[in-house]
């Protein structure tokens, strides 16, 4: 028998067993998961062969887990809960059995929650968490199907588990003949500033500064990428995919037409228990093909005094977070080398106990948005940037990840990007202090954007995989 019959017989049997879960849908009134051990098999494959539109995707930065899921067993939105951001927390809380990490909401909230949505981001709520109805979850154990059930007042469980049993048989691919479908050619490339803008908005922060407004401030651009026909958001992921290691790598496709992804390298939180960690990213240089040449580029990031500058200004604002959200706190002594595929940062860690009676909320509203983001004082740098940049940053550097009844994880949703249709929106930033050029900002820029430049086949730095050192 195939492995891939195998788990096709597996999520079928799964199917048929969901009806013993009818009492304890009724009884607890939380979110009752059911699941199977698979073969193994690449969770991100498996959903490229899925040809449902509600698609979601999630891998950590050390790899040791990942989950891709369809379907959804339940959506938190400003529609559906109280409107304030980070209530949403508490509300996860409340629909999920206490005391595991499994199941898990993933989501994330746009960058600025309260700001009214514009441009290409006018679909995109200040918030949206979503329990996916049918997962396959790999971790360093085992590869497992899950189901997610779950009934909201008044909606019936048998309805559910029904709904549930017909998608699982009916909607869910196990094939090996359908893979990644192929991106269509660019046909046009726009930035937004262009040169010329991000040279007259940088001259803008130079005036800040030298007025005493700003210490630092982060500024991105847009650049949008027109094919001659529509994008597979999990094509594009998964060609993404290709290019990157050590990065969060996510997914988030609730409609057809509309997507939001990314391989973001930075954390902006994880909470075990108690256990709480963090890190301070800000500072950026390439990487080289050669060894020798490599090392070097690595060595002036950490002799760089401009960059260090940078990182410092982002380590303070996090040491003073941990101060009051932690009764103890241990940081890295200096920053390191956090090395991507095709650049790399300076990078600081913090781990702490958090006090009692801090929760998920308190942190989220506590760390977003880090210098690394925003700037400081992080006020007058949210306000230069709404004002000053030409695009809203909608769940670009907005805090994404997952919430569990024990845990929670949330990257800082940079190196992102949204499809709609047959564009394909990328979205990167630099740290702008005192002395920054902004030529070698825009080019920063461009080295971050290399992943996904590569994805859609517009390298500068010629053929994917060229590199011999492996990163």
């Amino acid at each position: 028998m195939s492995l891939l019959k195998q788990s096709r017989d597996i999520a079928l049997d799964l199917a048929q067993s969901l009806d013993e879960r009818h009492a304890a849908l009724a009884m607890t009134r939380v979110m009752v998961r059911v699941e199977a051990e698979l073969p193994p098999l690449q969770p991100l494959a498996w959903l490229a062969a899925q040809r449902d539109v509600t698609q979601y995707y999630w891998r950590d930065r050390d790899e040791a887990f990942e989950m891709a899921g369809v379907g959804e067993a339940d959506v938190l939105s400003p529609s559906r809960v109280p409107p304030e951001p980070h209530t949403v927390l508490d509300e996860i809380r409340h629909r999920l059995p206490a005391g595991g990490d499994q199941p898990r909401y993933y989501g994330g909230f746009r960058f600025e929650p309260t700001r009214e949505p514009g441009g290409r981001w006018r679909e995109f709520v200040a918030y949206r968490f979503v329990a996916p109805l049918v997962e396959v979850c790999r971790d360093e154990r085992a590869t497992r199907i899950a189901v997610n059930l779950y009934a909201a007042p008044g909606q019936s469980p048998a309805e559910v588990i029904v709904r549930a049993r017909q998608f699982l048989c009916e909607r869910v691919v196990f094939s090996s003949t359908v893979s990644p479908l192929a991106l269509p050619p660019i046909v046009e490339r726009q930035d937004r500033p262009d040169r010329a803008g991000w040279f007259a908005m940088l001259a803008h922060a130079a005036e800040s500064f030298a007025r005493g407004e700003l210490g630092k401030v982060v500024l991105a651009r847009e650049t949008c990428f027109t094919a001659t026909h529509a994008f597979d958001p999990v094509s594009v992921l998964c060609a993404l995919a290709g290019q990157t290691e050590n990065a969060f790598l996510f997914c988030f496709h609730p409609a057809l037409g509309r997507a939001f992804l990314g391989a973001s390298p930075e954390r902006l939180l994880l909470r075990r228990g108690t256990r709480l960690y963090s890190e301070a990213i800000a500072g950026t240089r390439p990487r080289a093909a050669d060894p020798a040449e490599d090392a070097a580029l690595g060595q002036t990031l950490l002799d760089s005094a401009k960059d260090r500058r940078e990182h410092a200004l982002v380590v303070e604002a996090l040491r003073g977070h941990f101060a009051r959200l932690c009764a103890e706190t241990r940081v890295d002594d200096g920053p390191s080398l956090l090395n991507l595929r095709h650049c790399r940062h300076l990078a600081t860690r913090f781990e702490g106990t958090l006090r009692e009676g801090v929760g998920d909320a308190d942190i989220l509203a506590t760390l977003h948005p880090t210098p690394a983001v925003g700037g400081t004082p992080t006020d007058r740098a949210l306000a230069f940037i709404a004002r000053e940049e030409p695009f809203d940053r909608g769940t670009y550097a907005g805090p994404v990840g997952w919430v569990s009844a024990s845990g929670a994880e949330f990257c800082v949703g940079i190196r992102s990007g949204q499809v709609r249709g047959n564009e394909l929106a990328v979205y990167n930033g630099a740290g702008i202090v005192p002395g920054s050029d902004p030529g070698d900002e825009w080019n920063e820029i461009e080295t971050k954007m290399e992943n996904f430049l590569r994805a859609v086949g517009l390298s500068r730095g010629g053929p994917a995989g060229e590199r011999q050192n492996g990163t």
